[in-house]
């Protein structure tokens, strides 16, 4: 029997979980999905999701503000499932399009036919103030460069939109308590800043939202039930319901992560090309090596990382999400380190 990898990834999911969350997925793998015992870890599992949301220790998964839609796939097919599902054709929508997650969110209005209008920013800087009402739809944590588009910046300048967010790279490690007012919907997956295994797209959105059957594995409505619409990953689940048990929020880790990260970089020459850099994932520029030459020389030293950002000369990007990340910093900053020499 093969061994599991004693790589530390660095890229941005999936990525190294704990020894709970693998035993948790081993166990829950022999599991039928119509069974009452799976409907008790399911539904824990949403009441767990939302708690993380609304820091509210007492929410539960049929709760009368939020519906929970835990769907086998990615965080594409969430974020399917919310533009399918939610876009609204005769709502004045508007998409922050920051990189090619942005632009799959208008590209996937498209194909649903919801007209919208394309904010291109590739910094929350060259955002304009507005007023209006509107359906907003943004990435928070844009994966492609490593930008910041935070609920706090986004709210103060869009103060009357109501928010449509993939949080993709960003649910984990992010506080909504502040902006749960305006905030409509939100997709995201079960790794990355969770920390779990792969294979669920996740959307949590507000009950009195219209909700259009436009796709029909993607249609919301049909995740709102105990009982699951199709086969569902139950040893994901299982995974996911164990690693929300013995983790916390962890916006404040991740932010020490990032800054200690960008710190130790910028003493050999590795430099941060995010302007707003968010906390789970952040694009640098190596003094020496290209992209493919530092990835090499990282894979020799059982490190992953992530390629580069266009337009930017041996650019490359560097996750936080990892479980091993603050047991292995010394080591980080000792191979990046020793590439620079």
């Amino acid at each position: 029997m093969s061994t599991p990898s004693n790589k530390l990834l660095l890229n941005p999911g999936p990525t190294n979980t704990r020894l709970e969350t693998k035993q948790a997925q081993m166990d829950g793998s022999d599991v039928c999905h119509r069974t009452e015992d799976f409907y008790k870890v399911l539904n824990s599992t949403k009441t767990l999701l939302l708690q993380r949301l609304t820091k509210d220790t007492n929410i539960t998964f049929d709760n009368e503000t939020w519906h929970v839609a835990l769907i086998g796939g990615s965080g594409t097919t969430a974020m399917e499932a919310m533009m399918s599902s939610l876009g609204n054709a005769s709502s004045a929508t508007k998409v922050i399009k920051a990189g090619k997650y942005g632009e799959r969110i208008s590209d996937m209005l498209n194909i649903y036919n919801v007209e919208h209008d394309v904010i291109s920013a590739n910094s929350v800087e060259e955002l304009q103030k507005d007023e209006s009402n509107m359906d907003l739809f943004f990435v928070e944590n844009e994966t492609t460069n490593g930008e910041k588009y935070s609920l706090e910046y986004i709210t103060s300048i869009y103060p009357n939109a109501k928010l449509f967010v993939d949080t993709t790279s960003a649910f984990g490690s992010s506080d909504y308590s502040n902006h749960l007012d305006q905030i409509q919907a939100m997709s995201f997956c079960s790794n990355k800043c969770l920390q779990s295994t792969p294979g669920l797209g996740i959307v949590i959105w507000r009950k009195s939202l219209p909700v259009f059957e436009k796709n029909h594995y993607c249609y919301l409505n049909r995740y709102t039930k105990t009982i699951p619409p199709f086969t569902v990953p139950v040893q994901v689940i299982s995974a996911l319901e164990a690693t929300l048990r013995v983790s916390d929020d962890n916006t404040d880790l991740f932010d020490e992560r990032r800054d200690n990260l960008i710190s130790s970089f910028q003493e050999i020459g590795i430099n941060c090309i995010d302007k707003k850099p968010c906390n789970s994932i952040i694009g640098f520029t190596h003094p020496k090596l290209s992209y493919d030459e530092l990835n090499t020389f990282l894979s020799e030293r059982d490190i992953v990382i992530y390629e580069g950002i266009t337009g930017y000369k041996n650019s490359f990007r560097v996750a936080t999400m990892s479980v091993e990340f603050d047991n292995k910093f010394d080591y980080i900053q000792d191979v990046f380190k020793e590439s620079t020499l």
